[in-house]
C-alpha cells in the first residue's frame, strides 16, 4: 500500500470514528432525523445548489487577476476552468493536492514559472483564510458572548478592527527586520501585497463569493424551516471551514458534523437538524461542485500523475528554497 492509499485510509477510517462517537454521544432520535427530511423545502434548497458555481466562478476571476498581476495574461474562461477541474481533483485527491493541478495549467499553457504560479495559488487562499478567520473568530466572541450581549455585527466589526491592528503590527516589525533571505523577502512581500491598492478588486470578489457562500448556506437553513440571521450563519460556515481545515477525515466527514452539532445547540437546535444540514450542505457544495468540475476536468483533462509529479517538483524547489536560505 503506498502513501496515498495509507492517507486515503486514515482518514475514512478518521471520518468513520467522529461519526459513530458522535451518534453514539448524543440522544438521537431516528424519528425527529425522518421528520427533519420530510420537512425540507425543495424550493428553497434548490435554489441554494447555485452557489458553488457563483462563489468558485468569483474566486476564479480573483486567481486570474493575481496571475495577471505576476505578468500571466491568462483568459478569464481557462482561469475558470483550471479552477473547476482542481477543485475536482483536490475533492478526489488526498491531502487535496488538486490545488496543484493549476499549476500544471498555467505552466503548460503559458510557461510560468514554478515560483510564480505557486505564488498565486498561495495569495488566493489567503485570501480565503483571511475572511475565514475573521468571520470565524468573530463568531466563536459572538457565541460565547466576550464581549457582552451585542449584535452579531458589533462583534464583526470589533474582531476586524482588531485584525486590522495586528497588521498594521505585523507590517512595522517586518520593516524592523532587514533579512535578505528569501523566504523572509517572500513573507514580507505577501504581506505587505494583502492591502496594497491592486487588490482592492480581489478582496471585493473575495468578500462576494463569501457573502453568496453565506446567503447559498442560509437558504438551506431556511429549506430546514430554521432562522438565523445572515452573519450568525456566516459566523456558522466560517468556524466550521476553519475545523474541516485539520486533515484528520475525508472530504470533512465526521468534523464537519461534529461542528455543526456543537454550533446548532448555541440555538437550542437539535443534533439530527444539525446532521440533515450537514448532509445537505455537502450534496449542494461539494458533490454538486465536485460534478460541475468533472465536467470541466474532463473538458481539460490532466492526468493525476502529472499532478503528482508537479506536487513533488514543488517539494524538491522548497527544499531548495530553504537550502538556499542558509
Amino acid at each position: 500500500m503506498n502513501k496515498n492509499s495509507k492517507s486515503l485510509l486514515i482518514k475514512i477510517l478518521g471520518s468513520s470514528v467522529i461519526l459513530i462517537f458522535l451518534i453514539s454521544q448524543i440522544d438521537w432520535d431516528a424519528q425527529i432525523f425522518n421528520s427533519v427530511l420530510k420537512q425540507i423545502n425543495l424550493l428553497w434548497y434548490l435554489l441554494s445548489l447555485t452557489g458553488v458555481v457563483l462563489v468558485l466562478w468569483l474566486k476564479s476571476i480573483r486567481w486570474n487577476l493575481l496571475l495577471k498581476s505576476e505578468g500571466c495574461n491568462y483568459s478569464f474562461f481557462s482561469a475558470f476552468s483550471a479552477y473547476m477541474a482542481s477543485y475536482t481533483i483536490g475533492l478526489l485527491t488526498p491531502g487535496r493536492i488538486g490545488e496543484i493541478a493549476r499549476l500544471y495549467y498555467v505552466r503548460e499553457e503559458k510557461g510560468m514559472s514554478i515560483f510564480k504560479s505557486f505564488k498565486t495559488i498561495v495569495t488566493d487562499r489567503i485570501f480565503d483564510f483571511a475572511l475565514l478567520f475573521w468571520f470565524g473568530s468573530a463568531g466563536i466572541l459572538f457565541f460565547y458572548k466576550a464581549f457582552g450581549d451585542f449584535q452579531s455585527f458589533i462583534y464583526l466589526i470589533i474582531t476586524g478592527s482588531g485584525l486590522l491592528l495586528l497588521w498594521i503590527m505585523g507590517t512595522v516589525i517586518l520593516k524592523v527586520i532587514k533579512s535578505e533571505k528569501t523566504l523572509i523577502v517572500f513573507v514580507k512581500e505577501s504581506w505587505t501585497e494583502m492591502f496594497d491598492i491592486k487588490m482592492i478588486i480581489p478582496w471585493i470578489l473575495t468578500i462576494t463569493s463569501y457573502l453568496i457562500y453565506y446567503v447559498a448556506n442560509w437558504m438551506i437553513l431556511l429549506a430546514l424551516g430554521s432562522k438565523i440571521s445572515l452573519i450568525e450563519v456566516g459566523f456558522m460556515l466560517s468556524i466550521m471551514s476553519l475545523v474541516t481545515l485539520i486533515p484528520i477525515t475525508l472530504a470533512g466527514f465526521g468534523t464537519r458534523e461534529a461542528s455543526m452539532i456543537f454550533l446548532f445547540g448555541f440555538y437550542s437546535l437539535s443534533p439530527e437538524l444539525a446532521i440533515v444540514f450537514s448532509l445537505l450542505q455537502f450534496i449542494a457544495f461539494f458533490l454538486c461542485g465536485g460534478i460541475v468540475g468533472w465536467m470541466f476536468w474532463l473538458y481539460k483533462p490532466v492526468k493525476l500523475s502529472i499532478i503528482k509529479d508537479d506536487a513533488l517538483k514543488l517539494k524538491n524547489w522548497m527544499k531548495k528554497f530553504k537550502k538556499d536560505d542558509k
